[in-house]
């Protein structure tokens, strides 16, 4: 038997056939079809086309499917979960009833959404993109909803279930088409595989099998030839990229033809080598701070390649060596990556680098809105989280575009003049509470202290939460206030607003303010807005606290659902610094293209003066900040003053 594969005459009559074509290697060495359920899409097969080419350069800017609404989904302890609920690190029952797959990545989005109602009258709703774990004559096949239903219903194909080790077939009865709307996914470790709450068989996103085919096609048909992966992060990259490699892998072993050839792949935690070849031909994942940037150097070759995910967030440093390195005239570069900024490299590639514009890079922009992958629940997700197509996040985050942010402020004068004249979005009828926010200016003189006061209440639209905010007063807005004109405004809010939650930045100034109140016993909650999320999924939409909050506030004036009371209204100083502050707050998105807000050293620069009464607004909307219903509020005192309000309340009742 032949160990070396470069001695085998087979590889070279395959090497000719696929060497250039990824597509038909995807195709009939990995059995990407219709027939298995994974066809090559066709900006699958447009990346292939740009990534064969000898020498190619190719930068591809994507925005980014899943299920419905309220899909109930089995956890690894054996409990439920709605889909919508469920964040990073989450862990859910594997397909076989046994394994747990760990959640690595969320997805949310809109799409054309439909439902399967099986034999027993049970059904699911899954966007178009959504893959199906299916069986046909005992076959265990995959495909998109797009493709089952563009196909004659899938031409006999029925989902199944897992009941207790037991596989129970589940033909579909009928298919409703439902129109364009949210859906809600996950990225999972393992087979990507696992159980809806009534063992229902069903499949994570997919979203890196296009990774795991190039990086198999070019080991496999490029003597001793290395492949890096690099990224930012580049723990979970390796994982998910291993992931699909290992599954492209298994795909080849498979083939009845072409087996033979996943017998001279060895695959480690690290790298991934043909046999007798380990530290000539291999794939590798590596990254490099970007204060050490030669971390990454060190390879070379005729065949050699590299892959940059998230490339937004590679330091242009980074970025240079790792591109220097393809000095040989075979070489290839991939950058993928959400358009998050308007500099750096990865901008260049799709502007003044690109072919149209005389350079060498080939930039390809994949509309999350056309993608086969992407369901339309996603989409619509995606709109109402942002409000227009032409978003700057929508477009980074679904079409795949760079955002004109020059100028830009999270809220316009027009916006904020509707919320001025807005008739309450509070109402007697709502379950509302209060809510106390404090803000201590830094210096007199210069900074002014603000405290806010706001109804408000939790409502639910389009599976969200939003938060209605009516501004009731502004008790106190002075630049020349000390801490004890603050502590009696604040004392006199609390006892006019029964139950309020009272929230202060205890920053700077703040913190003498705060020291004092907890001192006599007052409670209360603390702004600490410029950490991280703790909430995962939130974490990954902002870069912290602030971000998240200020978004929150400018969404609900967007959306309506922000108000001031006619006493706020006719506090005619205010009103002119407020409409100045609101109209000025510029915001960005960093290089993993989550929200931000500019500092306020950095605004100051620019002439923004601080804005201490948006700050008050915003803190409303800070993760965590919640109120009790004014309605049921809860006495809270001491045992002894607790016994004498009940002697009250029955002599209250004996009259």
């Amino acid at each position: 038997m032949i160990d070396n594969l470069l001695e085998l005459p087979e590889w070279l009559e395959v090497c000719d056939r696929y060497r250039y074509d990824i597509t038909r290697f995807a195709v009939e060495a990995l059995d990407m079809t219709f027939e298995s359920g994974q066809a090559v899409t066709w900006q699958q097969e447009l990346l292939f086309k740009s990534i064969e080419i000898p020498s190619s350069r190719t930068s591809v800017a994507s925005g980014h499917g899943c299920f419905g609404f309220n899909t109930e989904i089995m956890l690894a302890d054996g409990s439920k979960q709605f889909v919508q609920n469920i964040g990073m690190n989450d862990r859910l029952m594997g397909d076989d009833g046994i394994t747990p797959r760990e959640v690595m990545d969320v997805v949310r989005g809109r799409e054309n959404m439909y439902r399967f109602i099986y034999c027993d009258g049970t059904s699911y709703t899954f966007n178009e993109s959504h893959i199906l774990c299916l069986k046909r004559a005992g076959i265990d096949k995959t495909m998109t909803v797009k493709d089952f239903v563009e196909h004659g219903a899938g031409i006999g194909f029925y989902c199944y279930r897992n009941i207790g080790g037991v596989i129970v077939d589940m033909p579909i009865q009928t298919v409703e088409a439902l129109g364009e709307g949210n859906y809600y996914g996950f990225t999972l470790d393992g087979n990507g595989q696992f159980l809806g709450a009534d063992g229902m068989v069903l499949h994570n996103t997919g979203k890196s099998r296009s990774a795991g085919i190039i990086a198999l096609w070019h080991l496999l048909f490029y003597p001793e030839s290395v492949m890096l992966f690099t990224a930012p992060q580049i723990g979970q990259l390796r994982t998910v990229v291993w992931k699909e490699i290992n599954i492209c892998i298994q795909r080849l072993r498979n083939n009845p033809i072409l087996g033979w050839l996943a017998d001279f792949i060895v695959v480690l935690a690290e790298k991934i080598y043909i046999k007798n070849f380990k530290d000539t031909w291999f794939v590798f994942a590596k990254t490099a701070p970007k204060h050490q940037p030669t971390n990454i150097a060190g390879q070379h070759g005729d065949h050699y390649m590299v892959w940059a995910d998230e490339a937004c967030g590679i330091d242009d440093a980074v970025m240079e060596v790792a591109i220097g390195a393809l000095t040989h005239e075979n070489n290839r570069a991939v950058l993928t990556s959400q358009p998050a900024t308007n500099t750096g490299f990865f901008y260049d590639t799709h502007h003044k680098l690109s072919y149209k514009n005389g350079g060498i890079w080939i930039a390809l922009e994949f509309n999350g809105e056309l993608s086969p992958l992407v369901s339309k629940s996603k989409l619509i997700e995606a709109l109402y989280q942002y409000g227009s197509r032409d978003h700057a996040g929508y477009l980074i985050r679904i079409r795949g575009k760079f955002p004109e942010l020059k100028g830009k402020f999270l809220l316009t004068r027009s916006e904020i003049t509707q919320m001025v004249n807005r008739r309450p979005v509070v109402t007697e009828d709502d379950e509302y509470g209060y809510i106390i926010t404090v803000d201590v200016g830094g210096d007199v003189g210069r900074d002014h202290s603000v405290i806010t006061v706001a109804k408000v209440v939790d409502k639910e639209y389009q599976g969200r939460i939003e938060r209605h905010t009516h501004i009731i007063d502004i008790p106190l807005f002075s630049n020349r206030a000390n801490i004890n004109e603050l502590k009696a405004k604040i004392y006199a809010a609390v006892a006019e607003y029964a139950g309020a939650t009272v929230v202060i930045d205890p920053i700077g100034a703040g913190m003498g303010l705060c020291q004092s109140l907890k001192s006599e016993g007052l409670y209360f909650e603390t702004v600490n807005w410029g950490v991280p999320c703790f909430n995962n999924n939130l974490k990954k939409l902002y870069y912290n606290k602030r971000a998240h909050a200020y978004v929150g506030m400018a969404k609900a004036v967007e959306r309506g659902i922000f108000s001031l009371a006619p006493k706020v209204r006719r506090m005619y100083q205010l009103m002119t610094n407020l409409e100045t502050q609101m109209s000025r707050l510029p915001y960005f998105f960093d290089d993993r293209s989550r929200w931000g807000v500019t500092s306020k050293k950095d605004m100051a620069k620019e002439g923004i003066t601080s804005p201490d009464i948006a700050d008050t607004f915003a803190f409303i909307h800070m993760e965590n900040i919640n109120y009790s219903p004014a309605n049921k509020v809860a006495f809270v005192g001491t045992a002894k003053e607790q016994e004498q309000w009940n002697e009250l309340d029955a002599m209250a009742d004996l009259l």
